[in-house]
């Protein structure tokens, strides 16, 4: 069923305040390509948002690097936990990664944060 693996809007980071919060109230684990900040809130549903600055690359590579965080999200998110929001930072070397790398370095920070099921 395509609707099942979808990254709708009501799961997605959309306002600035919503960014701050996260920075200042949640955990944060850093990685050699992406930096993690998570809260947990429980009543709440799960939610990603995304920072990819110019210092990472052009247009191309940002956005390349943009699809490949929310198709980790996306096909990761029934083992995460229902209450828990994020915020994923590319660093400069994200530019450089295939998408398995790229999900290799996501997954190591879900498990740091002891943010997976199970």
């Amino acid at each position: 069923m395509p609707g099942l693996q979808q990254f709708p809007r009501h799961e997605r980071l959309t306002q600035k305040r919503e960014f701050v919060a996260i920075y200042e109230h949640g955990k944060k684990w850093v990685g050699p390509n992406f930096v993690c900040y998570a809260v947990r809130r429980a009543g709440q549903s799960r939610k990603l948002g995304l920072s990819v600055s110019r210092k990472v690359g052009g247009a191309v590579v940002r956005n390349r690097v943009k699809r490949y965080i929310r198709e980790v999200y996306r096909t990761h998110r029934a083992q995460l936990r229902d209450d828990v929001q994020l915020a994923i930072v590319a660093r400069h070397s994200s530019s450089r990664l295939s998408y398995r790398e790229c999900e290799e370095s996501i997954r190591d920070l879900f498990r740091q944060g002891d943010m997976l099921n199970g």
